[in-house]
């Protein structure tokens, strides 16, 4: 008797190591899971301003908050590698199948990439920037957004709390760029929503860079519209040298159906800039002046078309409050205003 109830203590003893040691083994593979970082390739960006110093002192503070926000960044020296082998170019914009190609020999989930639309080193400094992260695996959106700012813009009542020191400054704006951005769930609902390709917008401004601007800048409003799921420029730029399209803001009825076919999109957006000024040389209000076409891509016809100019100084309510001091903010103002407009557009 003695014998069997000894047997039977050593046997619930073993089975206890055992469903311990199961335990001990589940606990670590879920924590390595729950702890296993998303890794993405930071793509320099597109500076679209004057001051070639801009790249350099921007993408070491994107890469520190990307980091701190629990993102595994691709090493710099490995992306140079394959972006000199793919021979890229622009990295503004990403194709579809550069996505597939990092994911694949990278190893990345996402990229991100954007532009410096704004960086000016004055009194009053102004930095101005736009990003989007994009899915390897089929080069969509998974997010967008800006950030502008100018050191003026923090000035109290008092005249106090002005910034002067670009490099603060800097830090600011891409603090709030990257605080809409979650490392746990990158897909947009894609219910009741409209694919749109936005097409290169033509420029009539002074400004040099402002159709590419403003293009980019429909791409992350209307991202962050829930109605409608932009296509990502760089598959839309294959698509017009593919085409040889060097007419900007038109397009033919050929064309659009390619594009239409192609890219499975419901409406293509055309558009002109036809005025793009920061307002620092003649001590003016910022001013954008843009006008858009919807085109219904499976009835080829338009569905909707607006114009709107807007300046700096339109929604001042008492003193200084409500001015906009920002170029960047000035036009995210006026296209949003579009968009919510494009919203009543009657597809059928």
């Amino acid at each position: 008797m003695e014998r069997a109830k000894i047997i039977k203590f050593f046997g619930l003893l073993t089975l206890f190591f055992a469903i311990s040691s199961l335990l001990y083994t589940l606990n670590i593979g879920h924590a390595s899971q729950t702890t296993r970082r998303t890794k993405i390739a930071l793509f320099p960006f597109e500076n679209l301003t004057d001051e070639k110093i801009a790249l350099e002192q921007l993408m070491s503070v994107l890469r520190n908050e990307l980091e701190l926000k629990g993102l595994e960044i691709l090493d710099d020296n490995v992306l140079s590698n394959f972006l000199l082998k793919k021979r890229v170019r622009n990295t503004g914009y990403i194709s579809r199948d550069l996505a597939r190609e990092a994911g694949n020999e990278l190893k990345v989930n996402a990229i991100i990439t954007g532009s410096i639309n704004s960086f000016y080193l004055r009194e009053n400094p102004q930095v101005g920037i736009l990003a989007r992260m994009i899915d390897t695996s089929d080069g969509a959106i998974l997010w967008a957004n800006q950030s502008s700012a100018t050191g003026e813009d923090f000035t109290t009542i008092l005249g106090l709390g002005t910034v002067k020191a670009m490099d603060k400054l800097t830090s600011i704006v891409v603090e709030r760029l990257f605080a809409s951005l979650s490392t746990t769930q990158f897909q947009k609902v894609k219910e009741l929503t409209h694919r749109i390709a936005v097409m290169p917008f033509k420029n009539k401004s002074r400004h040099r860079d402002a159709g590419t601007v403003v293009t980019y800048i429909f791409l992350v409003e209307l991202f962050k519209n829930a109605k409608f799921d932009p296509v990502e420029y760089g598959i839309i730029r294959e698509m017009v040298v593919n085409l040889r399209l060097k007419q900007k803001g038109e397009l033919d009825y050929k064309s659009l159906k390619l594009i239409a076919d192609t890219l499975g999109v419901d409406g293509v957006l055309i558009g002109t800039v036809e005025h793009y000024s920061d307002g620092l040389d003649t001590s003016s209000p910022p001013e954008v002046a843009v006008s858009a076409r919807l085109i219904n891509a499976h009835k080829n016809r338009i569905i909707w078309s607006d114009s709107i100019h807007f300046k700096g100084d339109e929604e001042i309510k008492v003193l200084d409050w409500g001015r906009i001091r920002s170029i960047d903010n000035v036009a995210h103002k006026a296209i949003s205003k579009l968009i919510q407009k494009m919203e009543k557009a009657k597809w059928q």
